[in-house]
């Protein structure tokens, strides 16, 4: 069945490819930089974009089954001055916004993604906060720290992901997250990555598809 999801702090759109591959439809999107917004109208045209997240009334955003945020790092990651829900730019409070609209909204799922650290931060505070925010709002959450190299995909970047059904739709004590894979090939063709058939994209030479056939990416 499909579903209807709305995706925050949308960045490139990772979560709408991978949603909208399942057949889900996206309504509604959010991203508070300029040159990430013109890129996601190019790779999303029939998605509603809008800006900064804090200045849209929970009401006013359409109904949906699922919220996916891959909602500031900058506050918990090792790179960062690590302050948390205490970050002077106010970044670390953006998961009050998200709980704001799934007060509203009561969306069926919930799918987060941060820097691992989110985990650890202020001695696992900080994760212990959102879960309980998350579990007052009648939400079970699961939670595991994953990367793309894991499943043979061309990048190291550990990332937390956070899953949370509506207790009123079940548990997720029969969820897991998927393992591993053992062995998984150390590099990825970029022919297999970039669909040649898109007319956004602009074709390289055949020589520099050879230079980035490597595992890292460019």
């Amino acid at each position: 069945m499909p579903y209807r999801f709305i995706d925050l702090f949308a960045g490139l759109g990772g979560f709408h490819l991978a949603l909208e591959a399942l057949g889900h439809e996206c309504v509604f999107a959010s991203e508070l930089k300029e040159d990430l917004q013109t890129l996601y109208k190019q790779n999303f045209p029939k998605t509603p974009i809008y800006g900064d997240i804090t200045l849209i009334d929970p009401k006013d955003i359409p109904s949906h089954d699922i919220i996916c945020a891959g909602f500031p790092c900058q506050p918990f990651s090792q790179a960062g001055k690590r302050e948390g829900f205490n970050d002077s730019k106010q970044r670390g409070t953006l998961f009050d916004y998200i709980c704001a609209i799934v007060a509203e909204h009561k969306p069926k799922y919930i799918f987060l993604e941060n820097v691992q650290n989110l985990k650890n931060h202020d001695n696992g505070n900080t994760w212990k906060v959102i879960q309980e925010k998350l579990a007052a709002l009648n939400y079970d959450v699961k939670a595991d720290i994953l990367s793309p190299h894991q499943f043979g995909l061309p990048q190291h970047r550990k990332r937390i992901f956070i899953v949370a059904v509506n207790n009123e739709r079940g548990t997720l004590s029969h969820f897991h997250f998927p393992i591993p894979q053992k062995g998984a090939s150390k590099y990825c063709d970029i022919n297999k990555v970039i669909n040649a058939d898109d007319t956004n994209i602009t074709k390289l030479r055949g020589c520099l598809i050879m230079n980035v056939n490597i595992r890292e990416p460019i």
